[in-house]
């Protein structure tokens, strides 16, 4: 019979706290305003629960996904816009630079996002959702930089995010198989955050679309080698 053991337990004890405490009061304000619930993900890195997987190496919490499951569950009761920033943050940007970055990397772009910054992850284009290998955007190698030149949709975290984890084409000819990943940071020279959505639900979780426009970033943003894109976004 499965049982939770004691620090899952309070964990899920910590988090209900929280959530009904100091996350849901906030949530039906941000909602209506459409307004990036701030105070609650502060609350939620303070916590440490933006990056409950994250080894501690690299100054997460090194949970298990257990877990992190009963806390999203919990946050997710109290603000659904609050429960999708944690997940992204966690599953989406934090987890594929842990496991597929280098030391380098992780120092650089998963360490950020523990307390102060944000993630985000960039698959899905106007005309490529659920079909990665349709993908437009492309990166060409330009000396020990990367190009990027394309656009994505429906980006959660999009408008506040600090780092992204995009995705692109660098072999058209070997279709999905020539997708590769990269690391593009908000500030990038090219690269353009576009209006927030209006969504009829989890209103106050930033959704945007992203272009690059020739956007140059250096060589070591590569996440993984040249064409585990794929796989990494599996």
């Amino acid at each position: 019979m499965f049982k939770l053991n004691e620090d899952q337990l309070l964990i899920k004890e910590t988090a209900r706290d929280v959530a009904q405490e100091q996350i849901a009061p906030l949530a039906s304000d941000y909602d209506k305003k459409e307004q990036f619930p701030v105070k609650s993900v502060k609350y939620l890195q303070e916590l440490g629960f933006m990056a409950m997987m994250v080894s501690e190496e690299y100054g997460g919490s090194g949970l298990d996904t257990v877990s992190y499951a009963l806390a999203m569950e919990e946050i997710s009761a109290a603000c659904a816009s609050t429960g999708v920033t944690m997940s992204v943050n966690n599953s989406l940007y934090a987890y594929p630079v842990e496991a597929f970055g280098t030391h380098e990397q992780k120092q650089k772009y998963l360490e950020p996002i523990i307390s102060d910054h944000i993630g985000a992850f960039a698959l899905s284009e106007p005309d490529a959702g659920s079909d990665p290998a349709a993908m437009t955007t492309k990166a060409v190698k330009d000396g020990d930089d990367w190009i990027l030149n394309g656009s994505k949709m429906w980006i959660t975290n999009g408008g506040e995010a600090d780092y992204y984890v995009v995705f692109a084409i660098t072999d058209a000819e070997k279709k999905h198989k020539g997708i590769s990943t990269f690391i593009v940071k908000k500030g990038d020279p090219g690269f353009e955050i576009g209006a927030k959505e209006h969504k009829l639900g989890i209103r106050a979780s930033s959704t945007t679309p992203l272009s690059m426009d020739s956007c140059r970033i250096p060589g070591d943003r590569l996440l993984g080698a040249e064409g585990d894109g794929f796989k990494i976004a599996m």
